[in-house]
């Protein structure tokens, strides 16, 4: 299916269905409790023994971008497939990284592949699916809807072998793919930004809550990947987290089709900063995730 021609009319003239039946289904996707049961693939996917997802903010600096593109030649240069979302931002940079390494990328998209979003990184689509694979679940002319964003992060969450958040802040789409992550017992590794710097705000919060490694550059991550480092890691979907009662009580309220945190003020009798704080806290264990409308929802 690979091919170096860019597409006439978004990516299903290169694309393809794949089905769980199929000797190349990611193997990962079995650990998903919402099973996916089909996917537009635009490409050939590449064996994801060796994946790392490299996710984070939109609006990203450019010292967060330089990192990502770096992190990325490098695992490429290393043979690490890199598996990302194929946003504006960190996403385009990790692809773009990957790319100039000379090694497959993923980019797994909210919407269908006949609406392919952002438009503007269409040529960067074509440019991932001649060498590696473009993919989602949607059907091609769906448009990515927000609901669709959150259901592409366990997605992108399952294909790795571990997810990087180069920067996010502290209410980012990125931390929704590093939840699944954790509940799914993938390692997520997060950069440390300065204190006080808002757009890593995110990171930060999962390196102090202990819930991501820190990771400086490439080579932090391989040798964790490959040295046995992360043998004492405990697979999250395991652990039982002790809740304070106000994130018991804003857990409650929260189920798989989103509620915005003012909703949520509103059943509980919570002081907003109350509030933000369970649902920092809840986001931070894997237990629910934000999407981009402001909502909040169960992982599973």
């Amino acid at each position: 299916m690979a091919t170096t021609e860019p597409p006439t009319r978004g990516l299903p003239a290169l694309a393809g269905d794949l089905s769980p039946e199929d000797p190349s289904w990611p193997p990962g996707l079995a650990d998903l409790d919402d099973a996916v049961p089909r996917l537009r693939v635009a490409g050939r996917l590449p064996f994801l023994d060796r994946a790392v997802a490299i996710v984070g903010t939109r609006r990203a600096t450019p010292d967060a971008l330089g990192l990502a593109r770096e992190v990325s030649r490098s695992l490429a240069g290393h043979g690490w497939v890199i598996v990302s979302g194929g946003a504006e931002g960190i996403d385009a940079a990790a692809h773009e990284g990957a790319l100039e390494g000379g090694w497959a990328t993923v980019a797994v998209l909210a919407g269908g592949l006949g609406r392919p979003f952002p438009r503007q990184h269409a040529p960067l689509f074509a440019r991932i699916a001649a060498g590696g694979a473009v993919l989602s679940e949607a059907g091609d002319d769906e448009a990515p809807h927000a609901h669709r964003f959150l259901s592409r992060n366990r997605i992108i969450a399952a294909l790795a072998r571990a997810v990087l958040v180069v920067q996010a802040p502290a209410r980012s789409g990125a931390l929704s793919t590093a939840a699944h992550a954790r509940r799914l017992g993938r390692p997520v590794f997060a950069v440390p930004w300065a204190v006080g710097d808002l757009h890593g705000a995110g990171g930060n919060a999962l390196l102090a809550a202990r819930t991501a490694w820190a990771c400086r550059g490439a080579d932090d991550l391989v040798q964790a990947l490959t040295g046995g480092r992360l043998s004492a890691v405990a697979p999250a979907r395991r652990a039982r987290p002790r809740l304070d009662p106000d994130a018991r009580a804003v857990f409650a309220c929260v189920d798989a089709r989103g509620v915005h945190p003012d909703a949520i003020a509103q059943q509980t009798g919570l002081p907003a900063s109350k509030v933000k704080g369970a649902l920092t806290t809840l986001t931070l264990l894997g237990l629910i995730a934000p999407d981009l409308l402001g909502r909040h929802h169960r992982t599973r």
